[in-house]
Order: C-alpha cells, then sequence, then structure tokens
C-alpha cells in the first residue's frame, strides 16, 4: 500500500483530500497541519509520494518540498495559489489547483507516484 503524505492546514480539506486517498487504496500519512509536523514526517517516514499545500498556518513548505526532493519522494503542490507562488526551486513542479475533483487529484498522484 502506497503511503502519501498530506500537509494541509485546513481541517475540512485535509479530511477530504484523506478521504479520496483512502477510498483508492492509498494510505495517508497525516494530514498535517503544522510546519514542524510536516518536516518530522518528510524526514523520517517512509514515503511513496506527498501533497503540499504552499501556506501552512502563514509559513511556506519550502523545506519539507526540499526534504522530500533530497529523498527522491515524489510531490505535487495542492493549492489555491497560481505557479508562480511555488518555491523557486520547484517551479515546474506538478501543481493541482483548488477547488478539485477526487479523479483529477488521483490522476496526479497516480502520476507522481508511478515515475
Amino acid at each position: 500500500m502506497q503511503r502519501i503524505l498530506v500537509v494541509e492546514d485546513e481541517f475540512l480539506v485535509a479530511i477530504h483530500i484523506g478521504s479520496i486517498l483512502e477510498d483508492d487504496g492509498l494510505q495517508v500519512v497525516g494530514p498535517v497541519g503544522s510546519l514542524l509536523e510536516a518536516i518530522k514526517l518528510a524526514s523520517d517516514e517512509n514515503l511513496d509520494g506527498a501533497l503540499l499545500d504552499i501556506n501552512i498556518v502563514g509559513g511556506r513548505v519550502d523545506d519539507v518540498a526540499d526534504i522530500l526532493a533530497r529523498r527522491h519522494v515524489p510531490f505535487m503542490f495542492l493549492t489555491a495559489y497560481g505557479r508562480d507562488h511555488l518555491p523557486k526551486n520547484f517551479s515546474d513542479a506538478t501543481l493541482v489547483a483548488k477547488p478539485f475533483s477526487a479523479r483529477n487529484l488521483l490522476e496526479h498522484v497516480h502520476n507522481i507516484t508511478a515515475a
């Protein structure tokens, strides 16, 4: 079972994402709504992929993305912000815009984890 880290600080959105992933047979790590917890999980957990909101409680997920990249864990951004708000090192990363459909989200999750 693939393990997907979900970093999202909006409770209802996080629960919705988790439900979509679990219904598709994926194991959700989190969801987490704090940068410190996201950094710890990104550093320590065995992960097959990650979904990152860009801003978590007013802070940016750049450090989380850096950790995942160093560990060769595929990730994508799931945000209401546009591509111009992505961390500079990851401006070409997969971006799924909020609001999103379950189908669109799962398609992108499967794309990043298959690579």
